[in-house]
């Protein structure tokens, strides 16, 4: 009888804790909780399609998607003071030998940066932004699969566009789209590896296109004419990973963003239009670097106005033309509109600027013009644009192929000149005529207008003999050179020392 009346107790007891809990606030919630949204079954229907397409545009694109770590060294520095201190030590007749332990060279500062990139060829050729590699001493890609490799590097810094080279077969390539046909509003997709976090995929719209920005870079700044602007998140690290279409091609490499106090992305990212870089990527791969096409002349977009005014539906104006330039040469005025180029219409003063860069130096181009009312048509000879003309060598550090040592050391020679010899009172050595920044020998000290004239103590007579005995160097050792520097009317033996990389 006892269990009888317990049972009954619990099951009263169960029952009143159920009704309590169905009046009470958080009894309210875990029903909420259970709630499903009433889905019709056509809209149940849509998302789940919805959701498949859009994971299957992921998993597509995924795989040609890549991490890339890059490692700059910086160059190495001497003690502040280090010549001053040897002089005081040696006046106690202490050996250089004994010395060293005390002045050898600080260890070389490492930087680590990271990026994406984006499998454009099987063959191992990967796509990314020129920012994200520039300097690079070691190039590191990982795969989608987790696999790595080392890459080497094409560059083309005035595009923001570089290509790394791995020694791989049969990657999986992503499909080049067409940037022209993109539209703001257009749904598109951000992948890449944010703060490192390999694997990130973003979606958002495009916001905007045809945007002009100078941007800073850790680098230099650089000028993008032509961006396509979107919400999708892009934060540090998606720089030059893929911005695909829901085709899943891509339509643009991600290149910067608009960040608020934290330093991520408060919805303004940009990419590099990827007709853009198309041209740039053919002559990285066939030449080995990117050279421009230059007319010497100075572009604005044509207003309604003045397209009413001039009679002309599309085109560059002529604002300023360079004397001697090949424009120049050619008869182009500043006020000319040009409707064609090639044969090939002319849609703003961009789409104009890249056809010239990408018809390259020494070719001839035709130029269709408007002139007063007038139709005229013109040939023109190319050069090349002076910034490539004066640029540094395109392939970095990490360079395809290898580096002569005086490449390494950042350093060209010559025979001495004329009024040189006779201040110098010397008729041998070698004649530093550039240095590269930031080189080793710059690092050094050693500067434009130094007479090399011994090298480890080894007298040099000539340009040839400098570039022979560096040649001889091993990675690591010391180099000391004597060099002649006039400073005013003066010229003063120096001492320059710094490692071989």
């Amino acid at each position: 009888m006892k269990r009888w009346w317990l049972i009954a107790i619990t099951l009263g007891i169960v029952g009143v804790g159920a009704v309590l809990a169905l009046r009470s606030p958080l009894g309210a919630i875990a029903q909420e909780r259970l709630a499903t949204v009433a889905f019709t079954p056509q809209e149940r229907t849509t998302l789940v399609s919805l959701e498949s397409a859009l994971s299957r545009l992921v998993e597509t694109v995924q795989p040609t998607v890549v991490h890339i770590k890059v490692t700059k060294r910086l160059p190495q520095r001497r003690l502040p003071g280090e010549d001053d201190m040897r002089e005081f030590f040696r006046g106690f007749r202490i050996p250089d030998d004994e010395l060293r332990q005390f002045f050898e060279f600080v260890p070389p500062r490492v930087i680590r940066g990271e990026g994406s990139g984006v499998i454009i060829r099987s063959d191992g050729y990967i796509l990314t932004n020129d920012h994200v590699v520039s300097g690079a001493d070691e190039v590191e890609v990982t795969f989608a699969d987790g696999s790595k490799a080392n890459g080497t590097v094409l560059r083309a810094p005035n595009m923001d566009i570089a290509l790394v080279k791995v020694d791989r077969k049969n990657l999986p390539a992503a499909v080049l789209g067409d940037s022209s046909t993109v539209k703001p509003g257009q749904i598109v997709f951000a992948f890449g590896s944010p703060f490192g976090l390999e694997k990130t995929v973003t979606m958002g719209i495009v916001s905007a296109i045809g945007r002009r920005e100078v941007i800073s870079g850790a680098d230099m700044p650089r000028f993008y004419p032509d961006l396509i602007q979107t919400d999708a998140a892009i934060n540090g690290g998606n720089s030059g990973g893929p911005l695909v279409n829901t085709r899943g091609e891509v339509i643009g490499i991600n290149t910067a963003i608009v960040s608020g106090l934290t330093g991520g992305n408060v919805g303004v990212g940009f990419a590099i239009p990827v007709n853009r870089v198309k041209g740039v990527i053919r002559q990285l791969i066939e030449k080995g670097s990117y050279v421009r096409g230059y007319l010497g002349v100075g572009l604005d977009d044509l207003t309604p106005e003045m397209k009413e005014e001039l009679k002309v539906e599309r085109g560059a104006l002529v604002v300023q033309v360079e004397r001697d330039s090949p424009a120049d040469k050619a008869g182009i005025q500043a006020g000319d509109v040009i409707i064609e180029m090639d044969g090939k219409p002319i849609e703003n003063q961009v789409a104009l600027r890249d056809m010239i860069a990408e018809k390259g130096p020494n070719t001839e181009a035709r130029f269709k013009i408007v002139r007063g009312g007038r139709t005229l048509t013109v040939s023109v000879k190319l050069t090349t644009h002076p910034e490539d003309v004066k640029a540094p060598p395109v392939r970095g550090k990490a360079e395809v192929g290898a580096q002569t040592a005086l490449e390494k050391l950042g350093i060209r020679v010559g025979t001495i000149p004329e009024d040189m010899r006779r201040a110098f009172e010397r008729q041998q050595g070698a004649f530093v005529t550039e240095i590269d920044r930031d080189s080793p020998a710059a690092e050094g000290g050693l500067q434009v207008g130094d007479l090399i004239i011994a090298l480890n103590d080894k007298p040099i007579n000539s340009p040839s003999e400098f570039e022979q005995a560096v040649n001889n160097l091993k990675s690591g050792q010391r180099v000391r050179l004597r060099v002649l520097r006039q400073v005013e009317d003066k010229v003063f033996e120096t001492l320059v020392m710094f490692r071989m990389p």
